[in-house]
């Protein structure tokens, strides 16, 4: 889900960054070919074109096989093509992608130029995003008040809502908490939202790149973030170069947003290096299971929503599960677990079996199939939990 004040926040960013003339591009004098005058215009689109169809032709030669990089590995240990941009966004999923539009359109309104990248290790975007949320449509008609005439893959309005607590055998309704109304909200597969955000960050000139993993942050002397560097290709498990090997590139930036998720590998280095997180302003988190199924025609209720407490968690695990009733037949259902169970030998994978089992649940599956499945980490911690800003 969107956080309502990102394009506020990104808005201030923004507004600093387009008033700046654009960065010129680097790049290595024996990869480029020689004789551009680095200042003119046009020199600037050759080397963005070069160096961007470097990274598609690496992006398509090795989806998934990004190596990480070994952590005592330098960035400069290897020759690098460099691109300088406004803006470098790690992360090409709904958070990063909406910093990128909103960042644009606000260089727009002021008719200045604005460089903006988002780079996806997901081999598409949107590949790495599990299927199947609610979401508010706030945050949206922020970036795009016309997002009906669009075609935003919002199809399927939240109708009906509805709370149940599972014993081993039945399903006890429960009155609906005020707060959890999805009144107004839709039910999406985020994948497509994700999809078509990755279109219209393109449409507004963003460079956005799928199958490219960032493997390190460039700092400067003085210990602030000057951009990322991609993976390297072609290594062998030691982090050894192999005959195939192509250093990954330098995305330098005046501002670089991590936009990874909740337990992304730069993001914890940053927070680690700049000593973000305070002692008392730990994180907590969850783990989310989610399949996504096509069910009996005569089962399926549009737009009902569904949230479960108890079964099959202990009264000591914080979790519950979810069935959200999507468009097409189409129904999403999950159980999230709290990562700190305090049970050994508890497995959210397996309890998560034992959800589908359940008679109010094995109902609604049976005669069904899997259409896709995932899972991902949650942060549960709430603002009391976010790092230092």
């Amino acid at each position: 889900m969107y956080r309502r004040n990102t394009p506020a926040v990104l808005g201030k960013a923004a507004t600093a960054l387009a008033a700046r003339p654009a960065t010129t591009v680097r790049a290595s004098a024996n990869k480029i070919h020689t004789g551009i005058v680095r200042n003119g215009k046009s020199s600037q689109q050759k080397l963005h074109q070069a160096l961007r169809g470097r990274l598609h032709q690496q992006a398509r030669g090795f989806v998934g096989t990004h190596t990480p990089r070994a952590p005592d590995q330098a960035s400069n240990e290897v020759e690098r093509e460099a691109m300088d941009y406004d803006v470098v966004i790690v992360g090409g999923g709904p958070a990063g992608l909406s910093a990128a539009i909103r960042l644009k359109q606000l260089a727009a309104k002021q008719d200045a130029e604005l460089n903006v990248v988002v780079i996806e290790k997901g081999g598409e975007i949107g590949a790495h995003t599990v299927s199947g949320a609610c979401i508010e449509t706030g945050p949206l008609e922020e970036l795009f008040p016309d997002w009906k005439d669009l075609g935003a893959p919002l199809n399927q309005p939240a109708l009906e809502d509805h709370m149940k607590y599972l014993t081993r055998t039945s399903a006890i309704p429960l009155p609906h908490p005020p707060q959890m109304n999805n009144t107004g909200n839709y039910i999406v597969s985020l994948s497509n939202v994700v999809k078509w955000l990755g279109e219209k960050a393109e449409e507004l000139g963003v460079d956005v790149f799928p199958g490219t993993a960032a493997s390190s942050v460039i700092y400067a002397d003085d210990g602030s973030v000057r951009g990322i560097v991609t993976n390297d290709a072609g290594v062998d498990k030691n982090f050894k170069q192999k005959s195939s090997f192509t250093p990954g590139m330098e995305l330098r930036g005046k501002l670089t947003l991590f936009a990874e998720g909740c337990h992304g590998s730069l993001t914890k280095g940053l927070i680690r290096k700049l000593k973000l997180r305070a002692d008392d302003c730990f994180q907590t988190y969850g783990l989310g299971i989610k399949e996504v199924w096509e069910v009996d025609p005569a089962k399926h209720s549009p737009g009902k929503i569904v949230h479960t407490l108890g079964y099959p968690l202990d009264y000591q695990t914080y979790g519950g599960g979810f069935i959200y009733h999507m468009e097409e037949n189409k129904v999403t259902l999950g159980l999230v677990v709290g990562l700190d169970y305090t049970n050994p030998y508890l497995s959210p994978y397996k309890e998560f079996q034992r959800f589908k089992a359940h008679p109010f649940v094995t109902n609604l599956l049976e005669g069904g199939r899997v259409l896709s499945y995932g899972a991902r980490a949650l942060v549960e911690g709430g603002l009391q939990s976010l790092p230092k800003l």
